[in-house]
């Protein structure tokens, strides 16, 4: 984002070529020092009404009259400019925006969000909901004043633009969401994100069915059709409506304060080679494993007291915000 009193360059500069093409004038055609011709100049273009530094010549009054209507006439343009500019609010937008970009720049392991329409609007909340970090790019430049309002950090810019990308802190970044409207613009984001972060999680949306193998070719790890989703949430909702309001409370919030979150178990972590029953999880952080993910990517539903904790394992747990830090302060912890 460029300053705002970068718009005065081309009058500032024509200002100081008039100033300067003024003061070799009069040391030209009348002969008068460096300082009777600065002095000249100046008064002149402030139109201060002093007198000439000495009387002019016909030639002298000639091109007085010229310097008077350049001059002076690009003097109250590029002050009427720098008015503008302070009214409009543009000095304090750009200071916002340079916060925002230093926000940016500052955040590690933090999310991105590719395209701020009805579905990014979704995905931001329940970021937000979950305390996630994140950045939202968008091609609207209405989106930035929104984005600014909720104290979304947001860049206004096409996400299929390495450049756009590198500026959300892509090399820096957890994962990405491609949730653009257009299929085509999601599956160029997915593989610019890619290649510019191969260690990147990818979550891509697809409009079609067939766009989902381009997406998944493209580097995306997990495609989501919000039309498939639709269809089998309002099956649900037909067909276990009790079942499938409890499961809205546990995953999207609402009057409850837990959620499901997945705790990965490094190399590191205490809890390897510990059963379920010896983690004691529910009394060291409060919640209660549903899942076990192993390192060949099968789950292990409803896991026993005697189910062992592995390396390269994903928790699957149920609880509040609170008992998720507790328990993955625990799974974080080095081995003495």
């Amino acid at each position: 984002m460029s300053h705002p009193f970068r718009r005065l360059l081309p009058v500032i500069l024509l200002l100081l070529s008039i100033i300067l093409l003024g003061i070799m004038g009069y040391i030209l055609i009348e002969k008068w020092s460096p300082l009777e011709a600065v002095y000249m100049v100046i008064t002149t273009l402030f139109t201060v009404g002093f007198q000439e530094v000495r009387p002019l010549s016909s030639a002298g009054k000639i091109f007085t009259m010229f310097i008077i209507v350049g001059g002076v006439g690009s003097a109250v343009y590029a002050a009427g400019q720098a008015v503008e500019i302070i009214v409009e609010g543009e000095m304090s937008g750009y200071r916002k925006r340079k916060r925002m970009d230093k926000k940016i720049r500052e955040m590690k392991g933090h999310y991105i969000i590719c395209g701020y329409g009805r579905v990014g609007h979704q995905v931001a909340q329940a970021f937000e909901a979950s305390r996630v970090p994140f950045v939202i790019i968008d091609s609207k430049k209405e989106t930035l004043e929104e984005l600014e309002e909720k104290g979304f950090a947001g860049i206004v810019g096409d996400a299929t633009n390495d450049g756009v990308l590198a500026a959300a802190g892509i090399l820096h970044a957890k994962g990405l969401v491609a949730c653009s409207d257009s299929d085509v613009a999601n599956v160029y984001v997915t593989l610019s994100a890619r290649v510019l972060n191969p260690r990147l999680h990818i979550v891509s949306r697809a409009g079609i069915h067939d766009t989902e193998k381009k997406l998944i070719m493209a580097g995306a790890n997990k495609v989501i059709s919000p039309y498939f989703i639709s269809g089998v949430r309002m099956a649900a909702l037909a067909t276990r409506p009790v079942a499938s309001d409890f499961l809205d409370l546990v995953t999207h919030g609402g009057q409850v304060d837990f959620s499901l979150f997945e705790i990965p178990i490094p190399e590191d972590s205490p809890l390897i080679h510990k059963s379920i029953a010896e983690a004691d999880i529910p009394n060291t952080s409060g919640a209660q494993v549903l899942a076990v993910r192993k390192a060949d990517g099968s789950f292990e539903l409803q896991p026993k007291a005697v189910s062992k904790i592995e390396k390269g394992d994903v928790l699957v747990v149920l609880g509040t915000q609170e008992q998720f830090e507790a328990l993955e302060k625990v799974a974080k912890l080095h081995k003495l």
